[in-house]
């Protein structure tokens, strides 16, 4: 949300988006979401934001800045999202400076707590403590937004209902590296733009044990969270 939708970034009352995912590990899955959403001004330093995709999430939000001085800002931020099989909660604050007339730089703290897990756990709330940087540049009609952000995630366990029984799961907490890049062009009321986001994470495995029925064998398998390359396109539209 930050660096998709800067304070420079919108210049209208209302921005109005759809973004496709041509690349990404789940691509490879053959799974390509759409997004959609927009943002509307409430005030002049407040806004709401909707938005939705294929895959079953749904997340409304509400932002507000506070002018701290002529070239400092503190920008609050909290969001509730909703799947099929979860829910989850975020808020940030982000400290935004105006280095030049077309460069901010900004940095903050992002919470996120999660009851929606791939796994299906019996263990399904994670806390994530979130460190965010980033920059917003404008060049004419282009714009340069980079936004950094290090997670620090709780680690889960549980049980997984399965046709061969029930699985045991455990995973250690674990941190999270991603570089967000968004790249847009401004015609008239519209925006086109690419998003390139990479993100790794040093947790290795997630240990799997099988437990009911009860086996002799019961050796962990282990499943690799992957690091991911994803590429968007995107069209925004303001009015």
């Amino acid at each position: 949300m930050a660096g998709l939708f800067s304070g420079a970034a919108i210049a209208a009352p209302v921005e109005v988006y759809i973004e496709q995912e041509l690349s990404s590990n789940a691509t490879d899955e053959s799974i390509y979401t759409t997004e959609a959403g927009a943002v509307i001004d409430t005030s002049d330093k407040g806004y709401v934001y909707i938005g939705f995709d294929d895959q079953g999430w749904l997340a409304a939000g509400y932002g507000h800045s506070f002018d701290l001085s002529d070239r400092w800002s503190l920008d609050l931020y909290g969001e509730l999202g909703k799947w099929e099989d979860g829910e989850e909660m975020l808020l940030e604050a982000i400290v935004d400076y105006q280095l030049v007339d077309n460069i901010n730089l900004f940095a903050g703290y992002g919470y996120n707590r999660s009851g929606q897990t791939p796994e299906l756990l019996s263990d399904t709330t994670i806390n994530t403590n979130q460190v965010i940087a980033g920059t917003s540049m404008a060049f004419g009609q282009f714009s340069l937004d980079y936004t950094y952000t290090h997670e620090k995630r709780d680690g889960s366990n549980g049980f997984i209902d399965g046709s061969e029984g029930k699985v045991s799961f455990a995973q250690d907490s674990y941190r999270t590296n991603e570089h967000e890049v968004v790249f847009s062009m401004h015609i008239d009321d519209w925006r086109p733009y690419v998003k390139y986001t990479y993100f790794n994470s040093n947790a290795d495995s997630a240990d799997l044990f099988k437990v009911a029925p009860y086996s002799n064998n019961n050796q962990p398998i282990y499943v690799p969270v992957d690091s991911d390359h994803i590429w968007t396109i995107g069209l925004a539209y303001q009015f």
